[in-house]
């Protein structure tokens, strides 16, 4: 009784890059796997032979796949081996050379459909949070260029917005470039809608966090949002990750939590070196309305009282030590 054979050629992340379905005759001749157009399956791949392997009927009917006396024989599991039967619910996965095959016959199960929630989903979410994602980006910008500049606002704003545009605009390209290589999709409008919400996200939780600090005295406040940020890097950069390649949750999750961190300890090592550099300058820091400080305050008078009795006593101190 003929059998049916479909073998898939994939790459090394699983992607199927070509499909034979093949008649396997019994009583007949195997089919053959290697690099000879004579083969019935023709594979480019240098290593491996020009007849490599043969795939036949054996006892009860089941298929099995056999090495012709090559160098680098066959992969099964893990395990170099010179035959091996076709077995489990979804086919064999044998490599031959450093082609990946997958093997499966008639009797192996099929999986489930799987649901279509690409074709008809909405976009609209995704250009929302992208325009609302630029908006606050612009928004902060602006902030920031009144505060810091109030002679020369508009110059400081049209700078920051270039330069934080054109920022962006390489992050963008790098994931958008690496989807269409690898998933054969620019989708642009979930790229913008990730890397424009983050990046809103991250400046205005890093503004509220230095005015809550300000506000209750508290420097920790600032190593928490610092903390919430690389939380909303990683994240972002998983969701970046998943949409633009092939890789498994977990590995996307790997990616996204070591980035942060090497970037964190970079700019910790950044910052020693200027601290170690005399003449690195402090940039001052935000300044705010006094009335939005909840720390008791101290009156001027009674400030320089102070600072005159800590005089007096230091004085004393540097006599007595005579």
């Amino acid at each position: 009784m003929d059998t049916l054979v479909l073998i898939d050629v994939l790459d090394s992340h699983g992607m199927m890059l070509s499909r034979q379905r093949l008649v396997l005759q019994n009583p007949g001749p195997p089919l053959v796997i290697g690099r000879d157009l004579a083969c019935d399956v023709v594979l480019n791949d240098p290593y491996v032979a020009a007849r490599h392997a043969a795939l036949s009927l054996r006892e009860g009917e089941t298929i099995g796949i056999a090495d012709l006396g090559t160098i680098n024989g066959l992969i099964v599991g893990d395990e170099r081996v010179r035959q091996a039967t076709i077995t489990g619910p979804t086919g064999t996965n044998v490599q031959v050379g450093h082609s990946h095959l997958r093997i499966r016959t008639a009797a192996d199960a099929l999986a489930a459909e799987r649901p279509d929630l690409e074709s008809l989903r909405s976009r609209y979410w995704e250009y929302a949070v992208a325009v609302i994602g630029g908006v606050a980006c612009a928004g902060f910008a602006g902030f920031t260029a009144w505060i810091g500049s109030p002679d020369d606002t508009a110059a400081d704003f049209v700078n920051t917005l270039l330069r934080g545009a054109a920022i962006l605009a390489v992050w963008f390209a790098l994931w958008v470039s690496l989807g269409r290589a690898v998933r054969s999709r620019w989708q642009w409008s979930g790229n913008a809608a990730i890397a424009l919400g983050a990046t809103a996200l991250c400046l205005w939780l890093w503004w509220a966090a230095d005015v809550a600090t300000f506000a209750s005295g508290m420097a920790r406040l600032r190593w928490l949002g610092a903390n919430l940020i690389a939380v909303v890097a990683a994240v972002t950069i998983y969701l970046h990750v998943r949409r633009a390649t092939r890789l498994a949750r977990l590995q996307s999750a790997v990616i996204a939590t070591v980035i942060p961190v090497v970037a964190s300890l970079a700019y910790l090592w950044f910052q020693q070196q200027y601290v170690v550099d005399t003449r690195y300058v402090t940039p001052p820091g935000k300044i705010f309305p006094p009335s939005w400080s909840r720390q008791p305050g101290v009156r001027l008078d009674k400030f320089f009282d102070e600072s005159l009795d800590l005089r007096d006593a230091a004085d004393q101190q540097r006599m007595e030590a005579r």
